[in-house]
């Protein structure tokens, strides 16, 4: 009997140490440094990383992901879709109220707020990083938008357009309605963005020019599950707990404490060690040697993998780097698609991913820009479709020597000088980045020759780095990224098309990339894929996978895949947290506990099993 009573207890523990025990007291403190310190508060305007993180956990959604990556009720607590499928309409919830920054209540949320949100951001003067997908996808939006632009030199100013033909409605207090121009069968997954957030017009207006100024915590309400209630830009943010919030009973953490420190990526893992922070970065190299000691080998797990951000090398056809690096002859390199092509096929993705993830570098690859699982049509994922299916990145040492061969007669006689200059740039916050810098200049010089190519390494700003390098053209071969905003292939498309992100496609001379009209064929492509009914989606994923598969094949831009590999310390639950590879659901707070002690990998693969398994009982219902 004894024994019996003994192995009962013995299996009752073995339960118990698999369930994650929470930290107790009544407050659930989260404390983090950080070292990327955010521009704005205007989630209207912005569509930096950054700063999502921040209005994310401020200014709620009509709707939000689960834990398994279902779209849930939020600020709207129901709604319907019209029979011509054109008509969202969504009900707001009772309850749901503006704060201000001291918790003290400004308004009630109603639907006005969100046709305050639409008219401000389609207002081509207030410059929304958003807008486009509005006008591209609400009806009168674009011709709403177009009336409020400035006119070039020279052009005739914009007709007016009526805003009561713009298809954003509120019905009455609390129900408001969106028309699409055409059926948008994945309207649901843009919802959950930030050009869908609500603001109210009154205070609005109070604030003018003011309004989402990062100076302080009071240029925004609050709707969220948190209230920046401290702000003191590079030196520290707290988000304390909404008491007023709708849903408040599910935010268990009571404050989040971010602390600003430039070098946060080298000094986190040791303040953590001492207890300062509750999460910390772990390199390859530091997890290596936290997992070989048994006192530190639990402290750590496997980052999670969302898929949420796309990584993809780009050319940058138009260089406004420093004469010194050689931006004219960059120009007549880059227009030659065989010295494009020796650099993908020369390009061992593979070991450049060993710096963040040493053990299975292969399972952070994707062949395309567009992440697997994001887009599955009948049964069949999108990445798999027409063209896209036969898409294949391969690192070839003989076909990149040969590319290379073909590259080196065509530029030298185009007058190009050799060895291109071939200026690479990284974000030095982020310290896997250099490392990986490195590891790629040695690897492609050591196979194509440094009398070929001269990758030259050089650190960005730590702050500001997207809108100095990037936006800026100071660049010309660098890894980039897009974060899925909802799910649709025109996603991972349309950034290519624009001027001021990817490449400077527009800027391209190689007369092959056009057609006999002048008209560049990938730009052909996607207005193709555009112009295509939702009505039809399986058409229109075979013309978006003929388009990604042309700016693939024609090394327009070299998919690399997932930059999330390698391991983290935390004292959250990864698969407590919301959960989806578009939109802001990975930002939020809300729903995760504080654990007593670290995740470790066992029970990191144990909570991973179980979420699975619940994820494929809940996607045969």
């Amino acid at each position: 009997m004894k024994k019996k009573i003994a192995a009962l207890l013995m299996s009752i523990l073995l339960i118990l140490s698999a369930v994650p025990v929470f930290a107790e007291g009544a407050d659930s403190v989260y404390k983090t440094l950080y070292s990327g310190e955010i521009g704005s508060l205007n989630y209207l305007t912005t569509a930096t990383a950054n700063e999502f993180s921040v209005s994310a956990n401020i200014v709620d959604t009509l709707v939000e992901h689960d834990v398994y990556g279902q779209i849930v009720p939020c600020l709207a607590e129901k709604w319907e879709q019209s029979k011509d499928g054109l008509t969202w309409t969504f009900h707001l919830r009772d309850g749901i109220t503006w704060v201000t920054a001291g918790g003290e209540y400004y308004a009630d949320v109603t639907a006005e707020d969100f046709v305050t949100s639409a008219k401000y951001i389609l207002n081509a003067q207030n410059a929304s990083a958003t807008a486009w997908i509005l006008t591209d996808y609400i009806a009168g939006a674009e011709e709403y938008f177009e009336s409020t632009s400035t006119p070039e030199e020279g052009e005739e100013t914009p007709e007016p357009f009526d805003w009561e033909n713009v298809g954003v409605k509120a019905i009455d207090e609390k129900t408001i309605a969106y028309t699409t121009t055409d059926p948008c069968p994945y309207f649901l997954s843009m919802l959950d963005y930030v050009c869908y957030m609500p603001v109210n017009a009154k205070f609005l207006e109070e604030k003018g020019d003011q309004f989402g100024l990062a100076t302080s915590n009071d240029t925004v309400l609050y709707c969220g599950a948190y209230i920046l209630s401290e702000f003191k830009p590079q030196e520290k943010r707290v988000f304390t707990k909404n008491e007023s919030y709708w849903d408040a009973e599910h935010v268990y953490l009571t404050k989040l404490e971010q602390t600003y420190n430039k070098e946060a990526s080298t000094l986190s893992p040791e303040l953590y060690l001492r207890g300062e922070i509750d999460s910390a970065d772990i390199t390859s190299t530091i997890a290596a040697e936290w997992l070989a000691d048994e006192k530190t080998a639990d402290l750590i797990h496997p980052v999670r993998q969302v898929g949420q951000y796309s990584y993809f090398f780009c050319f940058n056809f138009d260089p406004q780097f420093d004469a010194a690096y050689e931006p004219e002859n960059w120009k007549i390199a880059v227009n030659n698609e065989n010295f494009r092509q020796s650099i993908m096929a020369g390009l061992d993705r593979v070991k450049a991913k060993t710096v963040i993830e040493p053990d299975n570098p292969e399972d952070l690859i994707w062949d395309t820009v567009t992440p697997a699982d994001i887009v599955v049509y009948d049964g069949k994922d999108y990445t798999e479709m027409g063209d896209l299916a036969d898409v294949k990145v391969e690192f070839n040492e003989e076909k990149a020597k040969e590319y290379r061969d073909a590259a080196i007669a065509e530029l030298t006689a185009a007058g190009a000088t050799l060895p291109v200059k071939v200026l690479m740039c990284y974000n030095p916050s982020d310290s896997s980045w250099a490392e990986e810098c490195q590891v790629i200049e040695q690897q492609l010089e050591g196979l194509l020759g440094s009398d070929y190519i001269d990758i030259i390494v050089e650190p960005g700003p730590s702050s500001g780095f997207l809108k100095e390098i990037r936006r800026s053209g100071k660049y010309a071969f660098m890894k980039c990224n897009w974060g899925l905003d909802f799910a649709d292939p025109i996603n991972t498309c349309e950034p290519f098309r624009r001027t001021d992100n990817y490449g400077f496609l527009v800027k391209a001379t190689q007369e092959s990339l056009y057609d006999d009209n002048g008209e560049m064929t990938y730009y052909n492509l996607t207005d193709a894929a555009r112009e295509m009914s939702g009505s039809d989606m399986e058409a229109r994923y075979l013309a978006y996978a003929k388009a990604e598969a042309y700016l693939i094949n024609h090394a327009l831009t070299i998919p690399y895949g997932s930059n999330t590999g390698g391991y983290t310390a935390s004292r959250l639950n990864p698969f407590e947290g919301q959960f989806a590879a578009t939109g802001l659901a990975t930002c939020r707070y809300k729903g995760q506990h504080l654990l007593e002690k670290p995740m470790s990998t066992d029970e990191y693969y144990d909570a991973y099993d179980e979420w699975l398994e619940k994820r494929a009982e809940l996607a045969a219902k």
